[in-house]
């Protein structure tokens, strides 16, 4: 089975938190709370037999492993996020086995907000609860001077 991660970015003024300065967002859109995963964790992670035995860590990294999507949850997703939203999201295939260093992650200064899509009164639901991770984005076009690069280049390596 393949995995994928999906990610939209959109205008912040669409958001109606304020706490977005830049002109866009990234929203990260992930399963939350999958009871089971879709693949074996021992196919799904590199080294799974040989994580952190203490709970809070492995428990964390089976939690974020779960975030990938399936191919069916993106059609529903891009169906979903067009219809509702006029959202596109952009896809990429993961490659399996994931290594733990390059499992998705969110710091919770860079998460500015979430978006939740399931909703039990709308007429439209997914088949999994999906979440939007989001956070700000900066276009590269948008930098005017040297040191607003490197410092964008700073910020970038420190996530």
């Amino acid at each position: 089975m393949k995995l994928y991660h999906a990610h939209s970015l959109i205008n912040s003024s669409r958001l109606l938190s304020e706490k977005n300065p830049e002109t866009f967002v990234k929203v990260d859109w992930v399963c939350y709370l999958r009871d089971e995963p879709l693949v074996p964790y021992d196919r799904l992670i590199e080294n799974y037999h040989e994580l952190a035995q203490t709970d809070k860590e492995r428990i964390w990294v089976l939690r974020r492993a779960n975030y990938l999507l399936s191919k069916q949850e993106i059609e529903e997703l891009k169906l979903y996020l067009e219809k509702l939203y006029s959202f596109s999201i952009d896809v990429e295939e993961v490659k399996l086995p994931l290594k733990v260093d390059q499992i998705p992650q969110f710091k919770d200064e860079d998460v500015t907000g979430t978006i939740i899509l399931r909703d039990r009164d709308e007429p439209f639901v997914l088949s999994v609860g999906i979440v939007g991770m989001v956070s700000g984005y900066r276009d590269l076009r948008n930098i005017r001077t040297v040191g607003e690069l490197l410092g964008e280049i700073d910020l970038r390596n420190q996530r």
